[in-house]
């Protein structure tokens, strides 16, 4: 048995005015959209992305050195005693971290909470990212016949496995008021 008026509470709609979830998506996939008309058109055949590569390729070494003889860094090249990896086009993190930011500034929570999110989330996925290419470096070196499968499939799969939980905890931070988290029960 149901309490009166309980059918009607369920068949109506919350009287918001527009869903938030479909404007979360729209606002998303515009934002998602505009970051690739960015990559692709303006910033892949620029000076200033080519500049951003051999500045990935110079820290990529830098974090190499310690662990493996003769790392020299010639432009994007990184060249050592185990393997020479070059940091080509999709070899930066513009496009998980763009994706992360569109969700992030899609989604409808405090700007404050936004930018500690985009902060924090950016310094995470550009970690991971020269997590891989220290890694490639390795792989191609002693496990040669892995390393088209690691470039291609492992490491792509984990970054956007990375950016899905990196967005999933941001939300449940930015929620966790709302949503009654860390209150006590009664």
């Amino acid at each position: 048995m149901s309490a009166p008026g309980a059918e009607d509470a369920v068949s109506q709609p919350p009287k918001q005015g527009r869903d938030p979830w479909l404007r979360f998506a729209l606002t998303f996939g515009a934002l998602a959209l505009l970051s690739e008309v960015v990559y692709y058109g303006v910033a892949l055949e620029s000076e200033i992305f080519q500049r951003y590569l051999e500045t990935l390729a110079q820290i990529s070494g830098a974090i190499l050195r310690p662990f493996t003889d003769g790392i020299q860094v010639r432009g994007t090249l990184i060249t050592g005693s185990l393997f020479t990896v070059e940091i080509a086009r999709g070899c930066d993190a513009y496009r998980i971290c763009a994706l992360l930011a569109a969700a992030m500034l899609a989604f409808p929570a405090p700007w404050r909470d936004k930018g500690v999110g985009l902060v924090l989330g950016l310094l995470w996925l550009n970690g991971l990212n020269f997590v891989r290419i220290c890694g490639l470096y390795f792989i191609g070196g002693l496990y040669y016949s892995e390393f088209q499968r690691a470039h291609v499939i492992y490491f792509p799969i984990f970054l956007i496995a990375m950016t899905v939980g990196a967005w999933i905890v941001w939300v449940r931070w930015v929620t966790r008021e709302r949503l009654g988290v860390g209150s006590a029960a009664a």
